[in-house]
C-alpha cells in the first residue's frame, strides 16, 4: 500500500512539474514588440523571461524604472509579478520550451533585403547548445523561404526541436491594443505541438475572437509581407485620388468616403492624409518587390506604390507653397510617423520629409513637439530645423 501512494504521489509532481514548465514562456528580444508582447503574457497568467544583451537595459526593467510614452508599458511592468529579465541566453533556455524571437531585422538592401544577421547570429548561439525538445518561435519579419532555406540549416545539431513563424502585426504606440485585438493570428509551423500552445495563448490573451490562420513557414513569410505590400497599395491609390481631386476642386474626403463604402474596398487605410511611413510599411513594399521579382513575377504594381508614396511629399509640399505664398516660416506638430505622442519613432515620418523639403526651397521650419521625440528629430536633422519643447 505505501509503495502505492508512493508511486501516485511521483507522478502528482511529474504532472505538476510539466504544468509549471508548460506555463513558462521565454522571449529572446524585449524592445518595444518583445516587452510588450511578454507583458501581456505575464498579464494573462504566463511565468515570462525576458532575454537581452543590454545589461543596463536588463536592471532596469527588472528594478521596474523604465520610463517610455508608449502606452500601457510603466504601469503593466510596474504591476507584474512574473516577468523577470536577464542578459544569459542559456537562462532563457532553461527557463522554457517555448522560445519566442523577436529581435532586429533591419533593412540592408541587396538580394536578401533584411539583415538576418542577428537573427543567423543568434539561430546559431542556440545550435551551439545542442537543444533538446524546444519550440523556436521567430516573430520577426524575414523574407521569405528564411525558415527554410536558412534558419531550419542553422539548427542542424538541435534533436526533437521546431522552428516556426509567427509575425506580429501590431503598430509601435499602440502595441499593447493591437497585440491584444489582433484581427487573426499567423502562424507559419510544421509542429502541431506549437500550433495547438499558440493558440492556447492567444486565445487567453486577446480580447477578442481571433481567426487562426495555419500554413506552412514560407507561406507565412510570403502572407507577412504580402499584407503590408497590399495595404501600402491601397494607402498610395487613395492619395493618388485625393490629389487629383485637389487638382480638379473636388472634395476629396467625400470622394474617398464614399469609394472606401464599397465593401470590396473598406474605409481603412482609404483616407485623406500624408505618405506612408515608418518602420515597417516602406521596407515591407520594397522587400516585396524584391522578392515578386525573384519569383520571376513582374512588380511595377509595387514600384508604382512606392514611387506615388514619394511623389505625394512633394505633391503636398508644394501644395503648402502654393497655398502659403510669400510667407517665410512653417510649423509642424506630431512628427512621429504615427502623428501622435504615443510613440519617439519618426523614421520615414512624411511630415518631416516636407519640411526637410521646404527647407531646402528656403522656408524657416519650426518642428514643435515633446521633449523626447524633439530629440529624436534633433538626432536624425540637426539644425536643419528650429525646435520648441511642448
Amino acid at each position: 500500500m505505501n509503495l502505492i501512494i508512493r508511486f501516485i504521489n511521483i507522478n502528482n509532481n511529474k504532472i505538476n512539474i510539466n504544468m509549471q514548465k508548460d506555463n513558462k514562456i521565454t522571449i529572446i528580444g524585449v524592445g518595444k514588440l518583445g516587452l510588450g508582447l511578454g507583458l501581456l503574457f505575464e498579464k494573462h497568467g504566463y511565468d515570462v523571461l525576458g532575454i537581452d544583451k543590454n545589461t543596463e537595459y536588463v536592471n532596469t526593467l527588472n528594478s521596474k524604472q523604465l520610463n517610455t510614452i508608449e502606452p500601457h508599458y510603466n504601469q503593466m511592468l510596474s504591476n507584474s509579478k512574473n516577468i523577470k529579465f536577464s542578459y544569459k541566453l542559456q537562462d532563457g533556455i532553461e527557463h522554457s520550451d517555448y522560445i519566442y524571437i523577436l529581435i532586429q531585422t533591419p533593412n540592408s538592401g541587396g538580394e536578401k533585403f533584411y539583415d538576418h544577421s542577428f537573427l543567423s547570429n543568434l539561430l546559431s548561439e542556440l545550435n551551439s547548445y545542442k537543444l533538446h525538445n524546444k519550440h523556436i518561435i521567430i516573430g520577426c519579419t524575414v523574407m521569405p523561404n528564411y525558415i527554410n532555406q536558412i534558419g531550419s540549416f542553422l539548427l542542424d545539431k538541435c534533436v526533437d526541436c521546431s522552428l516556426s513563424y509567427n509575425p506580429e502585426f501590431v503598430a509601435q504606440g499602440n502595441v499593447i491594443d493591437g497585440f491584444a485585438n489582433p484581427d487573426f493570428i499567423l502562424i507559419g509551423t510544421h509542429s502541431k505541438k506549437v500550433e495547438c500552445k499558440l493558440k492556447e495563448i492567444y486565445d487567453k490573451t486577446s480580447i477578442n475572437k481571433p481567426k487562426y490562420c495555419i500554413m506552412s513557414p514560407l507561406e507565412a513569410e510570403i502572407t507577412k509581407i504580402s499584407i503590408n505590400g497590399f495595404i501600402t497599395t491601397k494607402l498610395s491609390f487613395a492619395n493618388m485620388i485625393s490629389d487629383v481631386c485637389d487638382n480638379l476642386g473636388a472634395n476629396k474626403e467625400k470622394v474617398l468616403n464614399s469609394i472606401g463604402t464599397d465593401s470590396r474596398i473598406g474605409n481603412n487605410y482609404f483616407k485623406v492624409g500624408y505618405s506612408y511611413g515608418g518602420p515597417c510599411f516602406p521596407r515591407d513594399t520594397k522587400a516585396l518587390n524584391l522578392f515578386v521579382t525573384q519569383s520571376n513575377i513582374p512588380s511595377d504594381l509595387l514600384t508604382a506604390t512606392s514611387k506615388y508614396n514619394d511623389y505625394h511629399i512633394k505633391y503636398q509640399a508644394d501644395q503648402l507653397l502654393e497655398q502659403n505664398k510669400g510667407q517665410d516660416t512653417f510649423e509642424f506638430d506630431n512628427v512621429s510617423f504615427k502623428q501622435t505622442n504615443t510613440t519617439t519613432i519618426i523614421e520615414e515620418s512624411a511630415k518631416l520629409k516636407i519640411a526637410k523639403y521646404l527647407v531646402h526651397k528656403g522656408k524657416r521650419v519650426i518642428i514643435k513637439d515633446i521633449k523626447p521625440i524633439i530629440d529624436e528629430v534633433k538626432k536624425e536633422y540637426g539644425n536643419l530645423f528650429t525646435y520648441y519643447n511642448i
